[in-house]
């Protein structure tokens, strides 16, 4: 497109992450990480694109359009109510817009995806490993499957955040190939399909199979809320822009991956996962000031300013195009409706944010030469 247009590109990297560290290897501090916010990063952009029209003069009567794909589509959406003056049009792939912090739909979307790629027997043979799963920890029936699965001796089945945390990992492996590895589900599936004609038989060996590479190893898999929380401590090896991340979720976003939630009727993952899970790690990692009522009144905060997902898109966002994939569990946050909304089917998170190339289906081809139509009628 910049080719076609005779664009110039240019690709800005977001405060506290890569190497955009305000404060340098102390950035990741408490008291540091006041100046991460989406407000910040959204300023930083507009400084960005005014000092790039005022220091080159081939680009002072420029149009600008922005590109970005999952929480940077977000931002591209959101730049154009902030800063309208500075931005001719946008492309929003596979952008949340919506703040929440019980995001239920996520794993929900994730179990329909499955059921869409592959089958309803391939759902529900997850959805019966899952309950089974949860009888064995009802039933204190679970220490011989974790020792299978070489488990930490310290992990406790009996805690609630460390049973949280070891369904909340459980599905997070499922929910990393309906979101970006969307090929693979069926393959997945004959795995699962293939192994026992026992639905809850079946899954356990397939929990042997993932987990295998650990069995070989003299570590031992920590399936516990203290090693998900070391991701976001400040003095972990492993944090970093984890931290930077959650840091933002816990004030700005939500967005967590619940499976506990009065609003969800789900089974598919077995309800084990609520949204306490999450309100704890977030006050472990950044202090008792963070809890569960700033949470909710950031989010708010957050919708309030830019107005959610349920809105007129002539009277808001009117320059902006929205993608996004029927399978991509964010896209249940995102702005599905309307001319300037395009859903592609089969496709999951940001797979359009490609050029075009003769492997895309007919469908992916086409969506992005509206993209591009869209776009060349702003510039």
């Amino acid at each position: 497109m910049a080719v076609e247009n005779s664009g110039m590109l240019f690709y800005t990297e977001h405060r506290y992450y890569g190497l955009s560290l305000p404060f340098g290897h102390e950035s990741y501090q408490l008291i540091n990480l006041k100046q991460l916010s989406l407000h910040q990063s959204l300023a930083d952009l507009a400084h960005f694109i005014r000092h790039q029209k005022s220091n080159g003069p081939e680009m002072e009567d420029s149009k600008v359009i922005l590109v970005g794909g999952s929480y940077s589509g977000s931002l591209v959406a959101w730049m154009t109510q902030l800063y309208p003056d500075l931005i001719a049009a946008s492309w929003a792939s596979s952008a949340p817009l919506l703040a929440k912090a019980d995001f239920f739909e996520y794993m929900e979307v994730v179990g329909k995806s499955i059921q869409l790629s592959y089958g309803n027997n391939c759902s529900l043979r997850i959805e019966k490993g899952f309950r089974f799963l949860a009888k064995l920890f009802d039933g204190d029936e679970i220490q011989e499957l974790l020792y299978n699965l070489n488990g930490c001796e310290d992990y406790s089945p009996k805690n609630p955040l460390d049973r949280a945390a070891f369904f909340n990992g459980l599905g997070n492996y499922f929910a990393l190939v309906v979101q970006s590895y969307s090929a693979y589900i069926p393959r997945l599936c004959e795995t699962l399909m293939s192994l026992d004609s026992s639905d809850e038989l079946a899954f356990i060996e397939f929990l042997k199979l993932l987990y295998s590479e650990g069995r070989r190893s003299s570590d031992c898999q920590d399936f516990g809320y203290s090693s998900m929380l070391e991701l976001f401590t400040e003095d972990s090896v492993q944090s970093s822009e984890t931290r930077a991340w959650f840091y933002q979720t816990c004030n700005e976003f939500g967005w967590y991956t619940t499976t506990k939630s009065k609003s969800s009727a789900s089974q598919a993952f077995a309800n084990q996962v609520p949204l306490g899970y999450f309100e704890q790690l977030c006050q472990d990692a950044f202090g008792a000031e963070q809890t569960a009522q700033q949470l909710a009144q950031r989010i708010e905060q957050t919708n309030s300013k830019f107005g959610g997902f349920g809105f007129n898109q002539s009277e808001r966002y009117a320059q902006v195009i929205f993608t996004h994939g029927e399978l991509d569990p964010w896209s249940a946050l995102g702005q599905q409706k309307g001319d300037q909304a395009i859903v592609l089917t089969g496709y999951s998170h940001v797979e359009d944010l490609a050029s075009i190339r003769v492997t895309d289906s007919v469908q992916m081809n086409l969506a992005k030469l509206r993209v591009m139509s869209f776009l060349r009628r702003h510039i």
